[in-house]
């Protein structure tokens, strides 16, 4: 399962050859400035923040109003997954992009298509829409 997954990944954009080659495009990151051109165009991704509630609450993800954001911990997100909608673009979101990372990969592994995870996370998501 782990080596299919892994050949599916297109990696010959991954190496920095000049130009303004990104390499976590390879990953499935979504910068800030363009989820909030998706925002701006009246799209409706799935925000599915894998932190604990207790993060949460220290810094809620600030979502435009009518995007649903589902706070499912990463250590739940096997048991939850049926909460994950299959039919839109999901966005994973965490401070850093570290557990959000894990959580694309586990989604996709489970047959998810359609995930990205929001470089730079929650953090500078709100620095730069505050």
């Amino acid at each position: 399962m782990v080596r299919e997954y892994f050949q599916k990944m297109d990696l010959r954009n991954s190496v920095p050859c000049g130009g303004d080659v990104k390499i976590p495009a390879v990953v499935g990151f979504i910068f800030p400035e363009q989820l909030k051109e998706l925002f701006d165009k009246g799209e409706k991704p799935f925000i599915l923040d894998v932190r604990e509630e207790c993060e949460v609450q220290k810094m809620p993800f600030k979502a435009p109003e009518g995007v649903e954001v589902k706070v499912i911990p990463i250590r739940e997100l096997t048991d939850r997954a049926n909460e994950i909608p299959k039919d839109k673009p999901v966005i994973t979101v965490c401070n850093f992009a570290i557990r959000a990372t894990m959580a694309k990969m586990a989604l996709d592994l489970m047959g998810y298509s359609n995930v990205k995870v929001l470089k730079g996370g929650v953090e500078q998501w709100n620095q730069v829409n505050s």
